[in-house]
């Protein structure tokens, strides 16, 4: 039922080709990690997500959206993200825990699909989810780059009302989703979370010692700067390219065979 809620088949744009649409092979390299999907369940059976949420979609069949998603033949890529973001149980119900990679048995990685797919959506696509999870995402990165550290209070601030026009006119929606986080941070003072009064207040937040917060900010510099998504499927992950069983690797192609002396 989750693999059909994801339509795992393609849906062209136009009349049918008159010859087979023969697809370049470079172009399906992107694909190949959620085409080695077997279909074991592994992934499904760990997702801590799919625990909290019985009908959230999944790794296995999101992992298969994406093998659609970025396939060039395919016409109907916006509708499919836009379709994904705005499911509640959708892309960004997945909460990030690793544990479908660890589990999967032939690196399809369903937790870096899932990702691709939202990349996809918020950056590429300017899709908004019906979770807030892109501006969540977009207020937790940009904290972490001013400050060095997260201020929980200011991100929850920023995920419903980014700007200072978003908190002078907050709209509707955010109010509402406001509201329903008091819960939340009633949970986190009960549970000493957010036990400092400091931490109660948007912006306002503990120093963490010596230089750690300028640290952390060199990180993320550097990782903004080098941002390269690697296919691990593809290029393994010591960054050399893997090949086919039975097929050597292309620059033991080009040597010759040695010459078998023990032949008559």
């Amino acid at each position: 039922e989750k693999y059909r809620r994801v339509t795992p088949w393609l849906l062209p744009s136009g009349p049918p080709p008159e010859r087979v649409y023969i697809v370049p092979a470079e172009a399906m390299v992107d694909v190949t990690q959620s085409v080695a999907c077997i279909q074991c369940g592994a992934c499904v059976s760990a997702c801590l997500a799919m625990e909290a949420d019985p009908e959230f979609i999944g790794p296995a069949a999101l992992a298969k959206a994406y093998r659609f998603v970025g396939d060039p033949r395919d016409g109907q890529t916006t509708e499919r993200l836009y379709d994904l973001a705005n499911d509640p149980h959708g892309i960004y119900d997945c909460t990030h825990c690793f544990a479908c990679i660890e589990a999967c048995p032939k690196g399809v990685a369903p937790m870096d699909q899932i990702m691709r797919l939202r990349r996809l959506a918020g950056d590429v696509h300017d899709i908004d989810d019906v979770n807030n999870g892109r501006r969540h995402e977009h207020a937790f990165t940009k904290i972490i780059e001013r400050k060095g550290t997260l201020d929980e209070s200011l991100l929850l601030q920023e995920s419903f009302a980014p700007g200072v026009i978003g908190k002078l006119k907050p709209s509707l929606a955010a109010i509402k989703s406001l509201l329903q986080s008091i819960p939340t941070a009633i949970r986190g003072i009960r549970t000493g979370k957010m036990r400092s009064v400091p931490k109660l207040i948007p912006g306002v937040h503990h120093k963490l010692p010596g230089g750690s917060q300028d640290h952390v900010k060199r990180i993320y510099a550097t990782a903004e700067e080098s941002r390269i998504e690697l296919n691990l499927f593809v290029i393994g992950e010591g960054g050399e390219e893997e090949h086919l069983p039975g097929q050597q690797p292309a620059d033991a192609q080009d040597l010759e065979p040695e010459p078998d002396f023990n032949q008559t």
